[in-house]
């Protein structure tokens, strides 16, 4: 039995709408750091050094994944990386000032998109979007360690 979903009913599913937001918002921004490369400098600007593992595991990515993350943000002069001084087989990951300037510098340009998506609603839509959105990600913070 072949089931046929129309277009009305996808747009029905609120999961199907924010992926599709996603999809222009990247449209729009075209920034050259994607969003993990946004949520790991977000988590370093939050603390002193911090543990790759600890990073992984915060941010719930892949640790290969975020290996290649971190070696872009090094790579850019954005992060650096040092072996712990309590253990030396572990790194701990630490953000620079280029880091800071350059996730301020996104948060900024991500701001002026978001203005950009969001033009059809009142400052009061876009409260209201933000609040429950928020509400049902952090419904799942518990799957997160801190």
């Amino acid at each position: 039995m072949l089931i046929y979903m129309s277009i009305d009913q996808l747009l029905r599913l609120p999961s199907y709408l924010m992926l599709q937001l996603v999809r222009e918002m990247r449209r729009i921004a075209r920034a050259d750091l994607r969003g993990p490369h946004l949520t790991v400098l977000a988590h370093l600007a939050e603390r002193e050094a911090v543990a790759q593992k600890r990073i992984s595991d915060r941010v719930r990515m892949d640790p290969s994944d975020l290996v290649s993350v971190l070696d872009d943000l090094e790579g850019r002069g954005f992060a650096r990386r040092r072996r712990d001084e309590r253990d030396r087989r572990r790194f701990t990951v630490s953000i620079t000032d280029a880091g800071r300037e350059a996730l301020r510098e996104r948060l900024e340009a991500a701001r002026a998109h978001e203005d950009e998506l969001l033009a059809p609603l009142t400052p009061q839509e876009r409260v209201e979007l933000t609040t429950l959105l928020r509400k049902a990600y952090l419904h799942h913070a518990d799957l997160r360690v801190d």
